[in-house]
């Protein structure tokens, strides 16, 4: 069986020439002269957009703005990826209720009665309401060089909110496992190709609180290899800190379940010896003063240095700010709507933290 690193040489191949992104297919040959070449049907529809030739063309315009194989691999890992079909997933918001089709379609017309359908296109099966899996390629960019790579090696993303860059990291050979408490997502990913083995790898997902839950952790496991979490665990959501005479509405929190204390403690057990924790903020600007505040727009660390030695991590890198890169990547997948960068700098900000599990 080809090694991880050969898996990878592929990947890159796949960036060796312009069309291989472009194209699928070979052209198709004209027709013979003798017959008389189709019209086309003026009145017919237009093929939709495919997701997966989208996430390509966005995978080469982030190329340039990687620099290791494993953020490399992952790019070209898009040429692998299916096209989903469209789905429908009904929910109910309210109860923290959400159903696949198939099992809507076996329930009483009083309990469909409570369930709201929720179309989910193509594009929303690797995208949902969070933008393009490709952004996790940072992630792995700042882990690379302090990663120790083997074949198949276990990853965690914890609120991983959409199966894309698990798909990903599944055909690089990865066994990538990601946990949320969102029951959308349970949902939409239900279907047997969904998870399971994919490429060389697998791809799991779970959803609930982890580590809270007994069961969570027991099935989900540890000898990570690297966890990682991008936009869930900011300070703005784990310790907000609105201006006086202000609250935050809990709804707009998460909420791990557990201590402080005991939740780094257990990441650090979830991880082997040697294995990166990795934690990566992309925030909008705060309000001001005497508007309310917004717990997502602090994206620092949660947590301090000394909690996290405390509890057995060596600290690589702390709050860093990474702004340069996502104003480029957002641009590269035009998220900036051509505005120039003295503009977007003042829309989006970046932190990200390394933590090591010391051996």
């Amino acid at each position: 069986m080809p090694t991880q690193f050969s898996r990878v040489a592929v990947l890159l191949a796949a960036f060796a020439s312009p069309l291989s992104l472009a194209q699928d297919k070979p052209a198709i040959a004209p027709p013979p002269a003798s017959q008389p070449t189709p019209q086309p049907n003026p009145t017919a529809e237009a093929p939709a957009p495919r997701i997966t030739d989208k996430l390509k063309r966005d995978a080469a315009a982030l190329l340039p703005i990687v620099s290791t194989d494993l953020a490399r691999g992952f790019l070209g890992a898009t040429s692998l990826l299916s096209e989903p079909a469209p789905r429908v997933v009904y929910r109910n918001r309210d109860l923290g209720l959400a159903v696949p089709e198939r099992v809507y379609r076996t329930m009483t017309p009083e309990e469909q009665a409570t369930l709201t359908p929720r179309a989910c296109p193509p594009q929303f099966y690797y995208e949902t309401g969070y933008g393009s899996p490709l952004v996790y390629v940072r992630l792995l960019d700042l882990a690379a060089p302090r990663f120790s790579r083997k074949d198949h090696p276990r990853l965690l993303d914890f609120g991983y909110g959409s199966i894309g860059q698990l798909h990903l990291l599944a055909h690089l050979g990865f066994h990538a496992r990601g946990v949320d408490v969102e029951p959308m997502l349970e949902a939409l990913y239900s279907e047997p190709s969904d998870t399971g083995s994919i490429g060389e790898g697998l791809a799991k997902v779970y959803t609930g609180q982890w580590p809270a839950e007994p069961t969570l952790r027991h099935v989900i496991g540890g000898q990570y290899d690297l966890i990682t979490s991008k936009n869930t665990l900011k300070a703005g959501y784990i310790h907000p800190t609105p201006p006086e005479g202000q609250t935050v509405d809990s709804r707009k929190l998460v909420h791990l379940g557990v201590s402080d204390a005991m939740f780094l403690e257990y990441v650090h057990d979830a991880l082997r010896p040697g294995g990166l924790f990795v934690i990566y903020n992309i925030c909008p600007p705060q309000n001001p003063p005497d508007k309310e505040y917004i717990p997502w727009a602090d994206g620092k660390s949660p947590w301090s240095r000394e909690e996290y030695e405390a509890e057995g991590f060596e600290v690589i890198a702390f709050d860093v700010e990474d702004q340069a890169w996502v104003l480029e990547c957002f641009d590269k997948l035009g998220y900036t709507g051509g505005k120039p960068r003295e503009e977007t700098a003042k829309d989006y900000f970046c932190w990200y933290t390394i933590l090591k599990r010391k051996d």
